[in-house]
């Protein structure tokens, strides 16, 4: 699979030094407004798999369908991109549910609008083969990105299994550096996400490292939201509107045109396609008709306070809070 340093190369840790790929007019597909109607909008974005549609979207000429033209920032880091679309530097961002829920208990200006999609999977803690059990785990040093859905995954395994987080030492180090870690002995225990894991275990060197525990064994644990600033939205509420449309036309193409959509999604995270399609089996994707069905149900309000329950219990804010009184869904009808 294609290293660290060649899938992040577009990619900068702060936004003074992110690349700005824009998207214009002209793409195939496009058969909406004209150039001098299309309305700009900054996205905030890094390479995963999950937010791989807006690829689509923008190889197959969906924003300019819906008369925009979006520029998207690459972060490598988490927390570059949250601080981006808290400042309004972006426009909207892709952003994971546990910190929609701390931005909501720090009382920043971020609203929810579209589930994105759910780790089934592609979110692991990886080790040493000697290390399987809770039992092992205690004492041991876990190398991993603080403050993102690695963060959380730990924190939901160690909550599971009653032991407490000083049970282990963790060390901060970038996603992508994990299981490069891990293979080099330097880490006997990280915790990453697709496409880290799946670089790390296909590995020549990587006979004596598994997975042992993933997302897939916590449902729900781990998702993401398209995310507006509360600033930009009130006054580009058409815009958020024609996003949801541009993703919603992404995922009817990916489940048409499967194999030409995981090339497009594979060329925007810098991976191969095979390697992304073997990924993608731990993600599930979600369509707007999914959204409205979730929302609906009350299921996505429920998971979402489940979540925050988590966070809570990690110490990382005062209180769950609900659904409904952070995320705007107007925009999915």
């Amino acid at each position: 699979m294609t290293p660290r340093s060649k899938l992040r190369k577009l990619a900068a840790s702060t936004l003074g030094t992110a690349i700005t790929a824009t998207f214009t007019v002209g793409l195939l597909g496009t058969t909406g407004a004209g150039s001098a109607t299309l309305s700009s909008v900054s996205m905030g974005i890094e390479p995963w798999i999950g937010y791989a549609p807006w690829y689509i979207a923008q190889q197959e000429g969906y924003f300019a369908k819906y008369g925009l033209k979006v520029n998207i920032v690459n972060f490598e880091q988490d927390a570059d991109r949250n601080a981006a679309l808290v400042a309004g530097k972006t426009d909207v961002s892709n952003i994971d549910t546990g910190r929609t829920i701390q931005f909501a208990n720090q009382g920043d200006p971020a609203v929810p609008l579209m589930l994105e999609d759910d780790s089934n999977g592609a979110d692991a803690m990886m080790s040493v083969r000697s290390i399987s059990t809770a039992a092992e785990l205690k004492g041991q040093t876990v190398a991993y990105e603080f403050g993102t859905t690695s963060d959380l995954l730990l924190h939901y395994y160690l909550l599971e299994h009653h032991m407490s987080f000083s049970s282990v030492k963790s060390v901060n180090v970038p996603a992508a550096d994990a299981g490069t870690l891990l293979i080099a002995g330097k880490d006997k225990v990280v915790v990453t996400y697709q496409p880290y894991i799946s670089e790390a275990t296909s590995s020549p060197s990587a006979k004596n490292v598994h997975v042992f525990f993933s997302s897939a064994q916590a449902p729900g644990l781990i998702s993401d939201f398209l995310v507006a600033n509360k600033g930009w939205l009130a006054g580009h509420a058409t815009q958020a509107r024609q996003l949801v449309e541009a993703w919603s036309d992404a995922i009817t193409y990916f489940g048409t045109h499967r194999t030409q959509a995981v090339a497009i999604m594979a060329k925007g995270v810098g991976a191969t396609p095979a390697s992304l399609a073997s990924t993608l089996s731990g993600v599930i994707l979600y369509s707007v008709a999914n959204n409205e069905s979730l929302v609906s149900s009350g299921k996505l309000a429920s998971e979402y306070l489940a979540i925050g329950k988590t966070l809570q219990a990690m110490g990382q804010i005062k209180h769950p809070v609900t659904l409904g009184s952070v995320a705007d869904f107007n925009f999915l009808k």
